[in-house]
């Protein structure tokens, strides 16, 4: 950890060889419960008062109270205690933060190194992936890990002699000091819109939040890997700059390294690589214009870990999407059947990019159509936003549940539906919304299942429902079309 202060070298002191938590549902008598209020304000007297009763040897946290070792940044003594206990990580290891691409981004920069013959790895939000098919195996519940579990995983993943690990960095994580202590090697942006703010409070603090993965986790001499592609990264630029780091700017044109879209439609992308002297030209099963955008941020990323251009280029050519971001369940070739595309999109952002991707994929006398919903127990500024997004983009909109959690599912519906406007349906039921799609869609018609991707899950309440938008889809295009 880069220059630690001296209030954290006498926690860690204090705190002794005691195994230590950061959940009092795990914690034994004698151990060490640290506790970041930022985490849950609302519920930090409830977590003190049941560290107390299981008998916590020392509890640690950013509150004054009775019986508590206060500090100034619980997620700071979490992420270097844990740092020290699993010292070993991967010798590449690569970040990459951004409202949206984060995980595309990772699984390609672990694709593109594995194919470059790197022993590989990433971490985000589909777990632990060393392979393109070990999906949740180990899935860690966040974007990015917890200090607890981020660090053991880093040091396992070492250990296995996997020398090359992309990371996803959220804006929680930077401003919770989850990936306090991991040594990059380059950090990379995609793009920033509004997301998040009933954590942040406001769009400056959630940019500032990102900003310390450049201004702070990257070590003097990493490299920063930017979409200059997006003009509201030109400001990260001169941070970067005036700070004196390698940078290396990336995106679909006016770069250092550039991936030029030369065709998007729905047989996919067809790319330029322009890093040296010959452009490598690709034709890739890449749904969506901004896949490109993401490749590119990839491969700076990889690049900047010292991996060797001729090797990544070839590697290019094999990526292939990650399942659950812009999957085409069924294309839209045989008679009678409608295109159908299931993706993540959960963020206005990412809704907005998903819909204005497959517009022109839609063949001439075609309807668009979108089915999605908001989650629960998230921002809910987002959700009239989303709405009218969907309203102003796709020809037919189904507004549905998504994760409703703990509060109700109608009134979020409400919510989405103030922004979509009149014309907008309102299928509460995820699966016959899906199927009541598909039955109006025609063959020259394209739909887009939107929020969910990969999850198999519907959380409702505090319970998980198996469910899972692709076999939603199968179910319905099997019973209507054979």
């Amino acid at each position: 950890m880069i220059n630690p202060p001296a209030w954290l070298n006498t926690t860690l002191q204090t705190m002794g060889g005691r195994t230590v938590r950061d959940d009092t549902r795990t914690l034994q008598p004698g151990e060490v419960l640290v506790w970041d209020s930022r985490i849950a304000p609302h519920k930090t007297a409830a977590v003190l008062a049941d560290a107390q009763t299981r008998g916590a040897g020392l509890v640690v946290s950013d509150v004054t109270a009775l019986g508590v070792h206060t500090v100034p940044d619980a997620g700071l003594v979490l992420a270097a205690w844990a740092r020290q206990q699993f010292p070993q990580q991967p010798a590449q290891l690569v970040g990459v933060t951004g409202t949206s691409g984060k995980t595309s981004v990772a699984w390609f920069a672990r694709q593109l190194a594995a194919r470059a013959g790197v022993a590989s790895a990433s971490i985000g939000t589909l777990g632990v992936m060393r392979t393109d098919s070990d999906f949740d195996e180990e899935y860690t519940g966040f974007t990015s890990p917890t200090a607890l579990k981020l660090h053991p995983i880093l040091q396992q993943l070492a250990q296995e002699g996997r020398t090359f690990c992309a990371m996803e960095i959220s804006s929680h994580a930077l401003a919770l000091r989850r990936a306090e202590g991991v040594m990059l090697t380059t950090a990379g942006y995609t793009n920033f819109s509004q997301d998040h703010l009933d954590f942040h409070g406001s769009l400056a603090e959630y940019f500032q939040a990102k900003l310390r993965l450049f201004t702070e986790l990257l070590p003097n001499g990493g490299t920063a890997v930017i979409n200059s592609s997006r003009e509201e990264l030109w400001p990260v630029l001169g941070v970067v700059k005036q700070r004196g780091n390698p940078l290396l700017s990336v995106g679909t044109r006016n770069a250092e390294l550039v991936v030029q879209i030369d065709r998007a439609d729905a047989r996919g992308l067809q790319l330029q690589l322009k890093y040296d002297t010959t452009p490598v030209p690709l034709d890739l099963p890449l749904l969506g214009a901004f896949q490109a955008e993401n490749l590119a941020v990839a491969l700076g990323l990889c690049v900047a870990a010292g991996l060797p251009w001729p090797a990544l280029a070839a590697a290019a050519a094999k990526v292939s999407g990650v399942p659950g971001r812009m999957e085409l369940v069924r294309a839209g070739n045989a008679a009678r059947v409608p295109a159908v595309v299931v993706d993540y999109a959960h963020k206005p952002d990412a809704l907005e990019k998903a819909l204005r991707a497959l517009r022109p994929v839609v063949p001439a006398g075609g309807r668009l159509h979108v089915v999605f919903g908001c989650g629960g127990d998230r921002d809910a500024t987002k959700r009239p936003i989303m709405g009218k997004i969907a309203a102003d983009l796709a020809d037919v909109v189904v507004v549905t549940d998504d994760n409703p959690r703990t509060e109700d599912a109608a009134a979020i519906r409400r919510q989405v539906l103030a922004g979509a406007g009149a014309n907008a349906q309102e299928i509460g039921d995820r699966a016959r919304a899906i199927a009541a799609t598909l039955e109006a869609a025609g063959p020259t018609d394209v739909v887009l299942v939107a929020g969910k991707g990969h999850e198999q899950g519907q959380i409702v309440g505090r319970e998980v429902l198996p469910f899972d938008d692709r076999v939603a889809v199968r179910q319905v295009l099997e019973s209507l079309y054979t």
